[in-house]
């Protein structure tokens, strides 16, 4: 009895500090992310948006593929599924880029963080009250933020299409992700992300005729942020993300996911030199608050004593 106890308490120490490395990995994720958009518009002015994220998840899906379980039919029914939603949310995420600032383009798209509690009543999910008070500090601290980036209506309009279609990602991760192997499920959506964006590429070559090929050849004078971008922002963070929403309940998850902007605001300010003012400091603040008090323990409810 007294040398099976150790190992009890260890796994019971274990299966508490998950949620913890879960959070820590989801805050790995977002810092990722935040750094992708200006890496993405800088490249997006060399190359055409659909190759950028065809190279980009093309290197990430190379990085994985020794890890994925190629036979497993259910693995490729889930990651299809997971993958339409992320690359909708790219695609809309990318064309809503061309016509607005990082800056902003990362804070409308962390409006996922309200979206996601707001779809898990359809699911007959219901939320703690610390839930949505967190919802409700990411929401403010976003709109502080935006309210310093220039608009674009076209261009707000499909980056909150992104938002609705990352946020159903993020609860189909939640409900997938325990399912498989985190690399291989990962691998796949990278596999499956790669097969879909030749019809963002065919689509781009139709719309702007010959002069798409010349632009296309701008390809080989920008490596280093592609190479960023597929192995550490696509291949690492997909990784991550799955192991992490194994973990993680996907409000969770949405809430650190609102540090996205944040981050975006920094690495814009230090890459392009986009303005970082008072108001998206706040703003950065109300989002911190947020996912402080989206990991707040919740009580925890008494049970019955047994006969």
């Amino acid at each position: 009895m007294a040398q099976y106890a150790p190992a009890k308490n260890r796994l019971s120490m274990s299966a508490s500090r998950s949620p913890l490395l879960a959070s820590l990995a989801l805050i790995l994720v977002t810092i990722c992310w935040g750094s992708t958009f200006p890496a993405m518009k800088a490249v997006s002015e060399q190359i055409p948006p659909g190759l950028m994220v065809g190279l980009r998840w093309a290197l990430g899906a190379l990085a994985l593929a020794p890890f994925i379980q190629w036979r497993n039919r259910a693995l490729w029914r889930d990651a299809a599924l997971l993958a339409i939603a992320l690359f909708a949310s790219f695609v809309l995420q990318v064309l809503g880029l061309t016509m607005m600032s990082a800056g902003r383009n990362a804070f409308i798209t962390a409006l996922n963080v309200i979206m996601v509690p707001l779809l898990l009543p359809l699911l007959g999910r219901r939320l703690s009250s610390m839930i949505w008070v967190a919802v409700v500090l990411a929401g403010a601290g976003i709109a502080v933020m935006s309210y310093e980036q220039g608009s674009s209506l076209l261009g707000d309009a499909l980056t909150f299409g992104c938002a609705l279609a990352f946020a159903l990602y993020v609860l189909g991760m939640e409900r997938f992700a325990p399912r498989h192997s985190t690399l291989s499920l990962a691998g796949a959506q990278a596999v499956m992300m790669t097969a879909l964006t030749p019809l963002w590429i065919l689509t781009e070559w139709w719309l702007q005729g010959p002069g798409y090929l010349d632009q296309a050849a701008g390809a080989g004078s920008v490596w280093l942020e592609p190479l960023y971008l597929g192995v550490i922002c696509s291949g690492l963070v997909i990784f991550l993300q799955t192991w992490a929403q194994a973990r993680a309940t996907a409000v969770q998850a949405a809430v650190i996911y609102a540090l996205e902007p944040f981050f975006a605001s920094l690495f814009a300010a230090w890459w392009l030199g986009e303005q970082f003012g008072p108001r998206a400091m706040l703003g950065g603040g109300l989002i911190i608050a947020a996912m402080l008090i989206s990991q707040w323990p919740t009580r925890p409810a008494r049970v019955a004593a047994s006969a």
